[in-house]
């Protein structure tokens, strides 16, 4: 009876070695493949414009801005305030679109993990593929603007702001 439990044991401990061979493997795989996302993520940018046509603002894959561009006359067309919020629209679409990029090249990576059993599952202390992986995802960037209407205190309607800037209201301090 020793035997047949010294057998079991050993077939119990050869398809445990194969289990964690194969979770190496695809550890190792996912390093690799991670690594070679990361260098292709590190040079990536997504371009959003605001909805007047006045902003284009890119950001990187971690949502941060690195380049924002105003239309030539944005000055002419849109008041401080109303400016301010088409930069804030625009980059907040740039890094919701630099999210969805990043998501996109680390979609394949993350299905494979999601596939396999994680190995700290099997292995106590071993590193946990999954969590390799959250740490890596950048947190999604802020939230949609919220809509503001036009009760707004200082908004001007087409009327009002062309009438401000013909009359200099801006030179004055008027809103």
């Amino acid at each position: 009876m020793a035997d047949a439990e010294q057998e079991a044991a050993r077939a119990r401990n050869e398809a445990l070695r194969l289990e964690v061979d194969s979770l190496l493997a695809t550890f190792e795989q996912q390093k690799r493949e991670l690594a070679d996302v990361q260098e292709r993520l590190a040079a990536t940018t997504a371009e959003a414009w605001s909805a007047d046509n006045l902003v284009r603002v890119v950001a990187n894959v971690a949502g941060v801005v690195v380049e924002v561009h105003l239309e030539p006359e944005a000055f002419k067309r849109s008041t401080p305030e109303k400016l301010g919020r088409s930069m804030a629209e625009a980059a907040q679409a740039a890094a919701r679109r630099a999210g969805e990029l990043s998501q996109q090249a680390l979609a394949p990576i993350q299905e494979v993990a999601g596939d396999v059993p994680d190995l700290s599952d099997i292995l106590p202390g071993a590193p946990s593929i999954k969590d390799l992986m959250n740490t890596l995802l950048p947190d999604p960037a802020g939230s949609a603007p919220a809509q503001q209407g036009s009760s707004e205190p200082g908004a001007f309607d087409d009327e009002d702001e062309d009438d401000y800037y013909r009359n200099r209201g801006y030179l004055r301090g008027e809103r």
